[in-house]
């Protein structure tokens, strides 16, 4: 089980580092932007598509991460009420609450993303399903991440 954790601690790590980078790329990209057309009179016309790209692939990518580390919106009133075996109990309810939320996410998030393929950006040839992949990809990691998290719990509550 530790090397489970470990794996998705790692795997997690990463995606930090690949939303540093989409973070960068769309700060530069921005930047650029401006430049241009404040400086330049110059528009480059795929720039706001490729801005919609990153920033979708950007926020879908940081949920996961968010929740991975805990960092999400959460109410822990009643968890710090609770004792250790509570506590883990209360996590067993909302990991199993969230499985199908997730589970949903990914069916849909693959029939939005097939449906988008079929429309371009407005000024390139790139189908924006391309933008909508990132939600399937989030949901399906959201799904591992707490299905890792469940089965870490029940193996620590049964162990107590």
């Amino acid at each position: 089980m530790k090397n489970l954790k470990t794996f998705t601690d790692r795997f997690a790590h990463g995606l930090e580092f690949v939303l540093a980078a989409l973070f960068m790329i769309l700060f530069l990209v921005t930047m650029l932007n401006i430049v241009l057309r404040n400086i330049g009179g110059v528009t480059w016309l795929w720039i706001p598509g490729f801005m919609r790209l990153v920033f979708i692939w950007l926020v879908f990518l940081g949920i996961t991460v968010a929740y991975r580390r805990g960092d999400h919106l959460i109410v822990d009133l009643f968890m710090k009420s609770l004792g250790p075996k509570g506590r883990s109990r209360l996590t067993l309810a909302i990991e199993s609450a969230q499985l199908p939320f997730f589970a949903l996410l990914l069916a849909f998030g693959i029939e939005v993303a097939r449906v988008r393929m079929r429309i371009s950006f407005e000024t390139w040839q790139v189908p924006t399903g391309y933008a909508y992949l990132a939600v399937p990809v989030s949901a399906a990691i959201l799904l591992a991440f707490a299905l890792e998290r469940l089965v870490t719990t029940w193996l620590e509550l049964r162990k107590s």
